[in-house]
Order: C-alpha cells, then sequence, then structure tokens
C-alpha cells in the first residue's frame, strides 16, 4: 500500500535531478569535443609535415575559438531538437495559470505606479 502512495514532494527533486543531469551532461559532452579539438592543435604542428597540401591550407584558417563555439551551438541546437514541441504552449499556459495571483499583483503595482509617474 505504502509503495503505491505518490509523494508529491518527490515530483520536484526528480524533476531537479532531471534538469541536473541534462545541464551536466551538455557541458561534459562539450568539454569532451573542446579536448578533442586542443589535442588535434597540439599535434598539428606534427601532422603539418604527413600531410598535402591542400589539407595544410584548409586548415590554417581554422581558429579554436570558432571551432569552440560552434561545438557549443550544435549541442545546443541538439538538445532544443530533442524537446517535445507540442508540450511547451500546454506547460507555459499552465505556469501563467499557477501564478495568476502574483501578476494581478504585479499589474495592479504597474498601473499605480504609472498613475504615479504620469500624472
Amino acid at each position: 500500500m505504502l509503495a503505491s502512495r505518490k509523494v508529491p514532494h518527490l515530483d520536484g527533486v526528480a524533476g531537479l535531478l532531471m534538469l541536473v543531469r541534462s545541464v551536466l551532461s551538455f557541458f561534459s559532452v562539450l568539454a569532451f569535443g573542446v579536448m578533442t579539438a586542443a589535442a588535434v592543435f597540439a599535434a598539428m604542428p606534427w601532422l603539418s609535415g604527413h600531410v598535402p597540401d591542400s589539407v595544410r591550407a584548409l586548415t590554417e584558417g581554422l581558429q579554436f575559438e570558432s571551432l569552440a563555439m560552434g561545438l557549443a551551438l550544435g549541442l545546443i541546437l541538439g538538445a532544443i531538437v530533442r524537446w517535445d514541441w507540442a508540450d511547451i504552449p500546454r506547460r507555459v499556459i499552465t505556469w501563467f495559470l499557477v501564478r495568476e495571483q502574483k501578476f494581478f499583483y504585479y499589474s495592479l503595482i504597474a498601473v499605480c505606479a504609472g498613475v504615479l509617474i504620469f500624472y
């Protein structure tokens, strides 16, 4: 009987753990990509003597900063693609409905401040 009961505070903890896990996964993959790129750049002087001139000309214009930025953007796009886009409007509406009373107070404060400022 105890196992079938749902504990409400564990849903928030599980959601937080999933968020932390996804953030750590993102940064670990980013770190692996940057370390691999750094290893390639470190080996570049040795490799430059053993590759054809056409490949050497292509790699001379490559910058490490742009490579790391491209890796980060690629990982971000990969993470965005995995979202369930049909679920986002429902989550946004639920978020606004849960905080409806706060939005009412904030709008009342904004109206009062507007009257004080513009009058």
